[in-house]
């Protein structure tokens, strides 16, 4: 049954899970290009979700919900919309840096 609903995983998340929309809407405005960017910057392959200092789940999904500010985003409860794969890493990049600054970066999650 947890297999059967998305919002429940068999493996634990990160601190901070990110989903990027990939309905319509987002799809035909480049949401795919935004979720290989943030794979990129999260050293994320085919198979993983989570980052190894569990800072970061990732995965995409059907629809957010917020088509009239496509491509989309959440990152825990937070929505980021009009995005570009250049904003999207600009985003993960400030939730890098507020860890850093608080002393629970890679490893101290």
């Amino acid at each position: 049954m947890a297999t059967f609903y998305s919002l429940f995983t068999l493996n634990p998340n990160g601190k901070y899970v990110i989903r990027v929309c990939n309905g319509t809407a987002c799809h035909v405005k480049g949401s795919m290009d935004i979720y290989y960017a943030i794979a990129r910057k999260l050293n994320l392959g085919d198979d993983d979700d989570t980052t190894r200092d569990m800072l970061f789940s990732f995965e995409t999904v059907n629809c957010l919900g917020a088509c009239g500010i496509a491509p989309a985003m959440v990152v825990n409860e937070e929505v980021f919309g009009q995005l570009t794969p250049e904003k999207a890493v600009a985003i993960i990049d400030e939730i890098m840096q507020k860890e850093a600054e608080n002393g629970s970066g890679p490893g101290r999650a």
